[in-house]
């Protein structure tokens, strides 16, 4: 950023004077080619004195004042050279001169006369070489109409591969513009989601609009959700002072600080399947219903997050019917039809928007900073035009195809034949063909794939069923082929530390108990401590009881935390003179949700609990 810009000056809706008047959009054609414009935006509100054009003049030609001479100044209105600017204007190009105008005849002419045949251009070269100046602007005829169509086809005007000039031909979610206050190559960009259809047309107008209008009065709807998460807002375009705040003392920066939240909320609901990732409906819609308490209590909470941010929306609705934008980010499908479906937003809304960046996960720090990132300008480098490939006559200079001398195909050796068939045997875990084919050919256990290039990391066929996790194959090359374990890479490493997985490793240290202490050097392989099949067994069983038990831990705790929230929900509704019939058909109502086995387990404590109760009652009496 130069040092003359402050980023506080860069707020879209209320720039900076200077920086302001410096701003100059940028058109491109559709190949990403800046093509220099004299835009045609309305003058702005704000000035104080507009020109009247006294004299005779032409904007298409760029001419403020005709000479003070006694012609007719409509006669420039029939010239050839007003005519072409007319057509380059209405392509967005900027006009020529007179003079630029004779130089363009008198090479299209040449170019022309040279591509003519010889004979017939014998007697002509004389009388075309100069051209009359005083002719020049009012020549016409056929030979003028297909010169300027010529001009027009080398402008790519009317090729299909350029199409019409447009500010909006970025293939970015950015605008661009030039500015004086910028030093070097860098520009300014402003997102066009900032702006509707009509504001697009015409951004700089939008933008010294946005400047003079009561920004009390503008304000705009953020909404965010995600894994459970959702976070909105309604954020006033009027920014809250931050004169004398120290930028080091807060999390924010300024300009967060400064963003003005109107109405905002932030909760949060237990949807997401924890170490496996995905909503609970997702994970129905592709696996079926699951049966189990935690699934249960996900989707419990999946229709009360739905139910939130409705409630929400309704009571923000006065909000959503007068702002100027709504923005929303949701990921998927269902998370944003919670938006969409019978409320008060509607899908065909055109201040419905989303965001056109990346954002984190929901929280009211996140709203500010996606606020800030949209509605300040940034500085960045002008997009690059597209590469296209020369469009040239090949039939010309077409190489002629050498049908006797083909291209030689390198045939593979012997080695690289076996290493391809052993590694397809090995990939597709297919242990009695592999062991067929060792045999048939008298092949070494140990051999060295080939070639080397490719197979430098596994050079044996245990390195690569190792570093592939295939522990079938690990066993059936240890305990029946008896492959050495203590072969190392090129970098020193055995197949042992290859093996990222824990299978695998378990896998060595078997046939490490298979094979016996007398094998081979194992503490050189690197392989750990023998275990016998039944070692293995137990271990993973102690895993999955530990599993387990963290399983039914967090299910309880997700259990109790429900049973929290009905009791505080059904006291919050149940008021004084409550019956207790109601009370207990709300309970029944969400007994119904669980299985047998949890909803004996939860009656007995609510039986235990009012057991409890009661003895406190006589105790205390």
């Amino acid at each position: 950023m130069s040092d003359r810009i402050q980023k506080n000056d860069l707020y879209v809706y209320d720039l900076s004077d200077e920086i302001l008047s410096s701003l100059q959009l940028i058109s491109f054609d559709s190949d990403m080619n800046e093509v220099k414009v004299v835009h045609s935006d309305v003058e702005i509100e704000n000035k104080k004195e507009i020109e009247v054009k006294t004299v005779p003049s032409c904007a298409s030609c760029g001419i403020n004042a005709f000479p003070n001479d006694n012609s007719d100044p409509r006669y420039h209105f029939k010239t050839d050279l007003h005519k072409f600017n007319i057509k380059r204007r209405v392509y967005g190009l900027s006009p020529v001169d007179e003079q630029e105008f004779r130089q363009l005849i008198k090479s299209k002419e040449t170019a022309t006369a040279e591509d003519s045949d010889s004979d017939s251009l014998s007697g002509e070269d004389d009388e075309t070489d100069e051209i009359e100046e005083d002719d020049i602007s009012t020549r016409g005829g056929e030979q003028l109409t297909a010169i300027l169509e010529h001009e027009l086809q080398d402008l790519m005007i009317n090729d299909n591969q350029t199409g019409p000039v447009s500010h909006l031909n970025t293939q970015s979610p950015l605008i661009f513009m030039h500015s004086a206050e910028l030093s070097g190559p860098r520009i300014f960009g402003a997102y066009k989601v900032l702006f509707n259809a009509e504001e697009l047309k015409c951004p700089l107008k939008s933008i010294h609009h946005w400047k003079n209008q009561d920004k009390t009065e503008h304000f705009s709807v953020l909404f965010m959700i995600g894994g459970g998460h959702f976070a909105g807002a309604v954020v006033s375009h009027q920014k809250i002072p931050t004169n004398g705040n120290n930028k080091n003392k807060y999390i924010l920066s300024l300009q967060e600080q400064s963003v003005q939240f109107l109405e905002q909320k932030t909760f949060h609901r237990y949807t997401t399947r924890r170490k496996q990732g995905g909503s609970q409906s997702a994970n129905d819609n592709a696996k079926g219903k699951a049966n189990s308490a935690g699934s249960t209590l996900r989707r419990y909470n999946e229709a009360a997050l739905k139910a939130d941010i409705q409630a929400l929306l309704k009571d923000w609705e006065p909000y959503i019917a007068k702002c100027d934008n709504i923005f929303i980010r949701a990921n998927s499908v269902t998370d944003r039809k919670i938006f969409l479906d019978n409320t008060c937003i509607s899908k065909t809304d055109v201040k419905l928007k989303s965001f056109p960046f990346t954002t984190m996960r929901p929280s009211s720090n996140e709203l500010r900073r996606a606020w800030v990132q949209l509605t300040y300008l940034s500085i960045t480098d002008k997009p690059q035009p597209k590469v296209k490939k020369l469009q040239t006559d090949h039939s010309k200079n077409k190489p002629r195809k050498l049908t006797n001398s083909p291209t030689p195909v390198p045939l593979k050796t012997e080695d690289e034949q076996h290493t391809e068939k052993l590694i397809s045997f090995i990939q597709k875990s297919k242990a009695p063909l592999l062991i067929s084919y060792i045999k048939k050919n008298n092949l070494d256990v140990n051999i060295t794939l080939q070639p080397s290039s490719e197979y430098h990391h596994t050079p044996t066929m245990l390195h690569y069923a190792s570093s592939h996790g295939l522990k079938h194959m690990v066993l059936v090359l240890l305990s029946t082929l008896k492959a050495d374990p203590t072969i190392t890479n090129n970098v020193g490493k055995t197949a042992w530390d290859l093996a990222s997985d824990t299978m695998v490793k378990e896998t060595f240290q078997l046939a490490r108990y298979n094979l016996g202490e007398s094998f081979t050097d194992w503490e050189q392989s690197h392989v750990s401590g023998a275990l016998s099949a039944e070692q293995i067994d137990e271990r993973h069983k102690k895993i999955a009881l530990e599993e387990e038990k963290e399983k039914k831990d967090l299910i309880e705790k997700e259990l109790q935390a429900a049973k929290e929230r009905i009791k505080e929900e059904k006291d919050a509704k149940r008021g004084p003179g409550m019956k207790l019939g109601a009370a207990s058909s709300n309970v029944q109502i969400n007994l119904n949700s669980l299985t047998d086995d949890q909803r004996m387990r939860l009656m007995r404590e609510q039986r235990a609990r009012a057991a409890e109760a009661r003895m406190k009652r006589f105790s205390g009496n």
